[in-house]
């Protein structure tokens, strides 16, 4: 099965659940796969993760800035709500009292989750026995991440996170590189190259790393250890349904094939953009090849898939 977040928000064709749709013939299985939290609502969801038995959901609207944990059913596709990761952490001044605030990707390492933070512009550190953020602040020279503002509002800031072999990466979506930091302490190891567009979206498989960045999907070999932090991204870009469409997070059942969601627009779009599926070759760079449509059209812009092995 295939689980999809959506852009979201208040628009006339916003999605604010998680849809779910049966692989491999893309039949829709629900709307509404998650429950309601007991507290605030599901707004602009973003970054899915299965982790320690459960789903993990960042729940990006900035009124919202939860991350929030669903127990995985037995069979079916409805989700129970379990408990907050995280937040909120609005006070009741509308003050962002931690460093969570319009969370969007999510990465475990045991028990430890790293959350993005769009408009506090960090990335923040979450012990699941412990529910303490904590973040680092690195000023950019050496190795900080870089923003952007629109008439003084953030506008490209910090995006999705990965995790391997000890090493935290993370979208620095304005300066166009994935940066790399150590798990153990927070230092910064070093950048990727500089890639054409700003990347949004990262997934691991099979020893790659793989970055969405506009309408270009990257891949670069998984550094092995902290000590050998380098990063050199090329282009892998599968065949689109149209030229220019942008890449959102992809997924993979395995090794075998890939989910891309394609993007039209910047969201509350209808269409929003389509979802296809790729074989993957096993060489590297891998080949992405044999496209087909999965779901061709969806009502609002996907912004992360996940494959999901268990329901019925």
């Amino acid at each position: 099965m295939l689980l999809v977040t959506f852009h979201g928000g208040s628009g006339s064709s916003s999605i604010n659940n998680v849809h779910v749709y049966d692989t491999p013939d893309g039949k829709h299985l629900t709307k509404d796969a998650l429950g309601a939290p007991t507290h605030g609502k599901l707004s602009e969801l973003r970054a899915m993760v299965l982790a320690n038995g459960l789903l993990y959901v960042a729940n990006g609207a900035k009124s919202q800035s939860t991350v929030l944990a669903y127990d995985l059913p037995s069979s079916g596709t409805s989700f129970t709500y379990a408990a907050p990761l995280i937040g909120p952490t609005l006070s009741k001044k509308g003050h962002f009292e931690t460093a969570l605030a319009h969370p969007f990707g999510i990465a475990f390492n045991g028990a430890t989750c790293f959350i993005s933070n769009q408009d506090t512009n960090v990335v923040g550190q979450v012990t699941v026995s412990n529910v303490e953020v904590e973040t680092t602040v690195v000023d950019h020279d050496h190795g900080g991440l870089a923003v952007s503002f629109d008439s003084g509002k953030v506008k490209n800031s910090v995006r999705d996170v990965a995790i391997a072999n000890g090493i935290l990466f993370v979208c620095d979506e304005p300066d166009k590189v994935i940066n790399l930091y150590s798990l153990a302490d927070g230092s910064y190891l070093g950048s990727s190259n500089t890639l054409a567009g700003g990347p949004t979206h990262i997934a691991i498989n099979n020893r790659g790393l793989y970055v969405s960045a506009g309408s270009t999907l990257y891949w670069g070999q998984l550094p092995p250890s902290t000590s050998s932090a380098s990063l050199s991204l090329q282009t892998i870009t599968p065949t689109p349904p149209s030229q220019g469409l942008k890449i959102g997070g992809i997924s993979f059942d395995g090794a075998s094939t890939v989910y891309v969601p394609y993007q039209l627009g910047v969201g509350g779009n209808n269409p929003g953009g389509s979802i296809y599926s790729y074989s993957v070759s096993q060489q590297y760079p891998p080949v992405l090849s044999n496209a087909t449509p999965l779901v061709p059209s969806v009502k609002d812009t996907p912004e992360f898939v996940l494959y999901w092995s268990g329901g019925s």
